[in-house]
């Protein structure tokens, strides 16, 4: 009986993709992502959301950040296990844009 099941699950298994290290890799990579979304003060220039950029982009950890200098807002993908949202609005704040989490 142990053997045709093991024939059977075999067969099932025959048209399914292998899971290789690097797709298994990437899937964990992506569930240890966060989010958030910031509003950032004092942007009124141009040049304002590169140095936003750079300075959130610079905290271990962030993988993104994209800035809306229309809306003052930044997106940041992060990894939880090497910063949190706090630590990604000091780096703004201590770039002379405050940023604060929203929702």
């Amino acid at each position: 009986m142990k053997r045709i099941t093991i024939l059977a699950l075999g067969a099932l298994m025959v048209g399914l993709p292998a899971l290789t290290s690097a797709a298994f890799a990437q899937a964990a990579a992506e569930a240890a992502q966060s989010e958030a979304t910031f509003y950032v003060a004092n942007m009124t220039c141009a040049l304002c959301p590169v140095t936003v950029r750079r300075a959130m982009s610079g905290v271990a950890g962030v993988q993104s950040v994209e800035v809306n200098f229309d809306a003052r807002t930044a997106h940041v993908v992060y990894d939880p296990a090497l910063t949190d949202a706090a630590a990604i609005a000091r780096a703004s704040a201590q770039a002379g844009y405050p940023a604060a989490v929203q929702g």
